[in-house]
């Protein structure tokens, strides 16, 4: 009686639960929006600000802005709203360029973010050293 429960039990919880051996199979494309679209941080015209995450949405674009007939001053747009106009780069990334050095762009963007942060620790132990090395020395 008992191992005709288990047998009847093991068929009812694999008839309720099968469906999920068959999702990898039902599953088919992924469907992920812009999967194919190039991102702003890749291209050469893509400048993040100094303070900000590289991949920061505060962004800004090098390709399209305004010059300042004034200041001489180029106010360059945000790389998220060039992206929302189709006039300009557009969801597809018309004038996207291909920045063949992004790993030494993200290092020096890196070191520009983080140079006061050095500047403060170096400024905290100079004098340190400096008592330190004195004392040595007389």
């Amino acid at each position: 009686m008992q191992n005709n429960l288990n047998t009847l039990w093991g068929i009812y919880v694999q008839m309720k639960f099968s469906w999920i051996l068959a999702l990898p199979l039902i599953r088919g494309e992924q469907i992920i929006k812009n999967i194919n679209v190039p991102a702003c941080r890749n291209c050469m015209y893509y400048k993040p600000s100094t303070y900000n995450d590289f991949t920061s949405t505060s962004n800004k674009c090098e390709k399209f802005g305004t010059k300042d007939i004034v200041t001489d001053e180029i106010h360059y747009d945000f790389a998220d709203y060039c992206r929302k106009q189709e006039d300009k780069c557009g969801n597809e990334g018309k004038h996207f360029t291909l920045e063949e050095n992004l790993p030494s762009k993200m290092i020096a963007h890196f070191i520009a973010k983080n140079s006061p942060y050095v500047f403060a620790v170096m400024l905290a132990v100079l004098p340190m050293v400096s008592a330190v090395y004195i004392r040595l020395n007389h």
